[in-house]
């Protein structure tokens, strides 16, 4: 893969990011238990879903790093598993909003990082994703986008209006 693919592949993340935050900091507090239909994910749950995710890959890409969040954070968010309807059942909002930014800081250093070994095979719990670091990165994106629509609905079932425009 050539430094451009890698420039691409980070700037995709960082664009998959950007529309997650303005969207999910765009829903007033008070509502992000909000679901617009029933069994749908509330906004806390992307956000801390989309955090989880990212220290999920970045524990299986370095085995020596393990976690980084608490580990309640896998049995609330991992693929999977369904949303609370109660407040008190998640994270407080600032520490969702700060583990998305430091996850996703931390990720793309890795891959800064990662040019040499683009091609090598996911190990294990990643695989499913992609097969290899450079379809890692379009496969994040493209998994954060479906969130991004999620998220796009919940702001039209509260009658909010567009963040972007």
């Amino acid at each position: 893969m050539s430094a451009r693919e890698l420039e691409t592949g980070i700037a995709t993340l960082r664009f998959s990011r950007r529309l997650a935050r303005g969207l999910l900091d765009a829903i007033p507090a008070d509502d992000w238990l909000h679901a617009p239909v029933p069994g749908g994910n509330p906004a806390i749950w992307i956000g801390g879903h989309l955090a989880w995710e990212d220290d999920d890959i970045l524990s299986h890409l370095d085995a020596d790093r393990g976690s980084r969040l608490p580990t309640e954070w896998r049995a609330r968010f991992a693929q999977g598993t369904r949303p609370a309807t109660r407040a008190e059942d998640y994270p407080g909002h600032d520490e969702i909003r700060a583990a998305l930014d430091t996850l996703r800081a931390e990720l793309l250093e890795f891959l800064s990082g990662a040019g040499h070994r683009l091609a090598d095979p996911l190990p294990d719990g990643v695989h499913a994703f992609a097969r290899d670091l450079a379809a890692l990165m379009p496969a994040l994106a493209c998994h954060e986008m479906v969130h991004v629509g999620q998220l796009t609905v919940i702001r039209k079932s509260l009658q909010l209006p567009p963040v972007f425009g």
